[in-house]
């Protein structure tokens, strides 16, 4: 009894294998990410605030983050919900009141220092070296 061999189908099967998984991957939605420097990022949290993780997944600040800039390895900001919660988007920096608390990230040796008041958080900006004009903006809104 003559056998016939599988192998003329091998390119065939290999081909739809490649694009099941060409597909599989392309209808998987991709969590929105901002990158920051040296391996840190900010994600939307549930409730679509932001927040700072590390690319390994573990959260660094919890947010709400209500505003934040970077310059060179510092990523510094202010903590709450930002002035464009229920709005698009605002151009505008970002001026805290008497009550805000602020962050500054120092991402090359990954120190974090947070709820600090305006005060501590200028002294040290300034120790860090960021330049005097460094202003925060709102975070973009995760979802319209």
């Amino acid at each position: 009894m003559h056998r016939r061999s599988l192998l003329p189908f091998a390119p065939a099967v290999l081909a739809a294998v490649f694009t099941i998984v060409l597909v599989s991957c392309a209808t998987t939605p991709a969590r929105p990410v901002v990158v920051l420097p040296n391996g840190y990022d900010i994600t939307p949290t549930k409730d679509d605030q932001s927040e700072i993780i590390k690319r390994s997944g573990a959260v660094v600040l919890p947010g709400p983050i209500a505003a934040y800039a970077t310059t060179g390895n510092i990523v510094a900001g202010a903590l709450g919900l930002g002035p464009t919660a229920g709005r698009l988007y605002s151009d505008e920096p970002y001026t805290g009141g008497p009550d805000t608390r602020y962050f500054i990230l120092d991402t090359a040796n990954g120190k974090l220092e947070s709820d600090l008041d305006a005060m501590q958080w200028h002294e040290r900006l300034k120790a860090l070296g960021v330049p005097m004009d460094f202003e925060i903006y709102p975070p973009l809104p995760w979802s319209e």
